[in-house]
This record gives C-alpha cells, structure tokens and sequence, in this order.
C-alpha cells in the first residue's frame, strides 16, 4: 500500500511540474530548437553600434544560456521529472535568441567554437560552474531542483546587469525576454520545490525581488525592450465589409471568425474567436462596429493588417462579444 501511494505521488507531482514549466506532460521527448515570433521581431529591429562592453555581454550571454540548458539535458537522464527536459527546450530557444544577435553584429560565436557538445565551454568561469552544478544537482532530486533555481536566480542577476549596460534596442529586447523566461523557470523550480516540503534561499538577487517573482503569476507574451508586452493596442470603429471563416495563424484546422471592417477606406481584419467557440456570430455586412484590441507583433511584421478583439460591439444589432476578461493579452493591455 505504501508504495502505490508514493507511485500516485509521484504521478501528480510528475503532472504538475509538466504544467509549472508551461510545457504540457509527455512533451519532454520533443526536439528542441522551433522558431518564434521573437526571431521576426529581433531581426526587424535596427543594428546598432556596439560597445566592448556590450559584445562581451554578448558572448558572455550565449554560454550562460547554454550553461542552462547543459545541466537540465544532464540532470534530466537522471530525474524523470519532466520540468527538466521542458525547461531545457525553453534555454536552447533563448540560446538562439542570443545567437541571433551575434550573427547580425558579427561577432564570433563560442558555442560554434566548441561545437556546441554538452558540457563543453569556452569560459573557463562557465566550465567550472556546469560542473559543480552537475555534481551538486546528482546528490538527490531536491539538490537538483535548487540547482535549477540558483542558475535562474544567477541568470537574473547577469541580464539585469547587462541590461543596464545597454541601449541598443534589439540587444535589451532579447534580454528582456531572456529575464522573462528565467523568472518563469524560476517559479516552475520553487513551486516544486514546495511541493516537496523543501525551498530556496536566493543567492544573487534579492529576497524582496525573489519574493516577488515567485508570488506572481507565470508571465505570457513578447516583450519589447522596456520589459512590456511588445503589442499595439488599437480601437476602430467602422462598417463590416465580410464575415468569414479563416483558419488560425498557429492552428490551421482551428477555424476563427474573421471580420472585415472598412475605416475610412483602410480594411482592417478582425479575428473575433474560434468557431467552436462561436458556432455563429450574429454580424453582418453593412453593420456599424466599434472594436478594441491588439496586434501581435508577429501580424504586424508580417504585414497583416488585423487585430484581435477584446470588445466587439455591433452598434446596428446591439450585439456585443466581450473577451476583456479571458484573452489574457486584453488584461494586460490599455488604450
């Protein structure tokens, strides 16, 4: 009886590091690597002139990143927690990120240089920080997730103080999102660790910043080099021109309502929800409509030129579809 309730408790707790880590349960064998909207916004941005400083931020940046990602592939052959493997998919698309940025300014590459093998760096810092991680982390499955939340909490650190050194736009745009991914794999560490009755002591930032990482909720979205969501608000009002289904920009077998609404001659494509969400939609050519919304920064790069809509008001039916309170993005956005 014992040792079918420790299999349930590890079942759950298995689940649940699958959902803290944003990546769902059983995904832990997918490759890694994909690319994102970041690499389309990233290359958009200008190249701007560097300083010393700023290059070996750089450089400094890349490997870091693949510290990260080294000792969660390692650490994963020996836990089977799944937070491990997920979060090491969300380290290599950040090393990417980086990438990007040496390959626009030209600056050589230390991962290339080393071939990019596990555990392998330039940084003789680095080399010796991946293993004495390795080895504290091998000690037991506690001893590994704090490792994972002392290289996050280091990895904050070091992007706040790069970020203070910076104003080229593209450079803090990736650390800003690099941070963002850090203080999600932050909570995703501490909160299992709570789960087992264990915690953390930050060890390069402060307990006042700590605590307010973990006491928030997972961060969602793009964002631009100020550290906010990179997306334009936008509130139209106009005539409806079409009503169609399309399918979704990520999802093509989903299926959304698409509204097509003239602006004093410009044609704006509104995205209203899924049709399993709505089977029908009560608008129609002709209508009146006021919508507010925003533009992913992905349509926007791409030269869509659509929203999606948080209020949708039909002002000749009365009619009124109302996603302030759900889509995520809404909440955090403001005319």
């Amino acid at each position: 009886m014992a040792r079918r309730r420790l299999t349930v408790t590890l079942a759950a707790v298995t689940l649940f590091s699958a959902l803290v880590a944003g990546i769902p349960a059983g995904s832990e064998g997918a490759p890694l690597g994909g690319k994102t909207y970041g690499e389309y916004y990233v290359k958009s941005l200008p190249k701007q002139n560097l300083t010393r400083q700023e290059i070996e931020d750089l450089i400094h940046m890349r490997e870091e990143e693949k510290l990260a990602r080294d000792v969660y592939l390692t650490l994963s052959k020996r836990y089977r927690l799944p937070v491990f493997r997920n979060i090491a998919r969300s380290e290599e698309r950040h090393m990417k990120m980086v990438g990007l940025l040496l390959k626009k300014y030209n600056i050589p590459d230390p991962v290339a240089e080393t071939g990019d093998r596990i555990g392998v760096f330039k940084s003789p810092e680095l080399q010796k920080l991946y293993n004495e991680l390795v080895q504290r982390g091998s000690k037991s499955l506690i001893d590994a997730l704090k490792v994972g939340a002392t290289i996050e909490d280091l990895d904050i650190k070091d992007l706040e103080e790069a970020l203070a050194r910076t104003d080229n736009e593209d450079i803090r745009t990736v650390y800003q999102n690099l941070m963002k991914g850090s203080r999600n794999h932050m909570r995703a560490f501490v909160r299992l660790l709570r789960a087992f009755g264990s915690n953390y002591t930050p060890q390069y930032i402060s307990v006042a910043e700590f605590n307010r990482i973990v006491n928030s909720e997972k961060e969602r979205g793009f964002y631009n080099s100020s550290g906010r969501l990179s997306m334009e608000f936008r509130r139209i009002e106009g005539t409806v021109v079409n009503v169609t289904r399309v399918p979704g920009f990520r999802r093509k077998s989903n299926l959304w309502w698409e509204v097509e609404v003239n602006v004093g001659g410009e044609k704006v494509k509104v995205r209203i929800a899924p049709t399993w969400w709505y089977p029908s939609i009560n608008v129609r050519p002709g209508d009146t409509v006021e919508v507010q919304g925003f533009v992913p920064p992905y349509w926007k790069l791409k030269g869509f030129n659509g929203i999606v809509a948080c209020k949708f008001q039909d002002k000749s039916t009365g009619v009124t579809y109302d996603f302030s309170k759900f889509r995520k993005f809404c909440k955090k956005l403001s005319p």
